[in-house]
């Protein structure tokens, strides 16, 4: 039978702010502020999901944010959230969100954070964009993204093949890591940083996050869940080995993902290019729907002086 589960909110475009607000500030946040923090990001468990998971896996203040959390209090009111750094994940009360994104770019460009890419809603990564490119910053790329959930399995487990990648696993997920990146992009991630490349391979596989199907010694198919909070997952990094594709793997293992998380009652998303019409069509037998635009936008380093 199946189960009834209401989806978790999608923010929309925002409208007009409906009040004046007297005192807008940003800061950046503290130990102190972390129940405030997530209980904001509660309220859209979808959007949240990325910054909530940063909060509840290294609170608040940690080198592994790559970046510095940014709130922006309104009248004393936390209204919105910013991870400003490395990544820029933006958070925002819709009722105000134009003029809390335009606050957080002032932000970014104050403390130069690095902002090698922007993600999250277009909408609203195009509007923060605006705002920082008045500042002086430059796009390097931009990618569109669709937004997919999955709410419900929609095939059936067939047998379980996958398993939790261990540190013995190490060397094995960071090579199929780096060759999915560099199918994506050209560039092998162990070559300007190989320390700080193997070491969040390693801190991943600790936390659980890596799941890889193996065969003869090598991974054929791997997942990440990026970001895990109570109400959802985002996965990432999804790649199946050039020699084992078209066999149905990357089918099969997805739609057991599908079963083992939904089990616990968490809705699962992810993001895919429109132009990867067999990838959609995976996710899409899977159980997965479009339910919104995604952006991922690059930025050119910050112009020094």
């Amino acid at each position: 039978m199946k189960r009834e589960r209401k989806a978790p909110a999608v923010s929309q475009p925002p409208s007009r702010e409906p009040h004046a607000v007297a005192r807008r500030v940003v800061r950046e946040l503290e130990e102190a502020d972390r129940a405030r923090g997530l209980e904001l990001l509660s309220t859209d468990p979808l959007q949240g999901v990325h910054l909530r998971s940063q909060i509840e896996d290294y609170g608040i203040r940690s080198p592994k944010h790559r970046g510095l959390l940014f709130g922006c209090f309104e009248d004393d009111r936390l209204a919105g959230v910013a991870l400003l750094g490395h990544a820029i994940l933006l958070f925002t009360t819709p009722e105000s969100e134009d003029a809390l994104l335009r606050c957080f770019a002032r932000t970014a460009a104050e403390v130069r954070a690095e902002g090698h890419v922007i993600f999250g809603p277009r909408h609203q990564v195009e509007t923060f964009w605006l705002h920082l490119a008045r500042l002086g910053r430059e796009t390097r790329l931009a990618n569109n993204h669709l937004w997919y959930v999955c709410e419900e399995p929609r095939l059936p487990l067939e047998r379980l093949q996958m398993q939790k990648a261990g540190l013995e696993e190490l060397d094995i997920v960071a090579e199929a890591q780096a060759e999915m990146v560099r199918e994506e992009s050209g560039i092998d991630p162990r070559i300007a940083d190989p320390e700080g490349y193997r070491r969040r391979a390693a801190e991943r596989i600790e936390r659980g996050r890596t799941w890889v199907k193996i065969e003869d010694g090598r991974v054929v198919f791997k997942a990440e869940l990026q970001s895990i909070t109570p109400e959802a997952i985002y996965l990432e990094g999804i790649w199946t080995h050039p020699e084992y594709r078209r066999r149905g793997i990357a089918r099969n293992c997805v739609a057991e993902l599908t079963h083992r998380r939904l089990n616990q009652q968490q809705v699962i998303c992810l993001v895919v290019e429109p132009g990867e019409l067999v990838a959609r069509r995976v996710y899409e037998q899977a159980g997965f729907y479009h339910r919104g635009e995604y952006q991922a936008r690059y930025l050119k380093p910050p112009i020094e002086g």
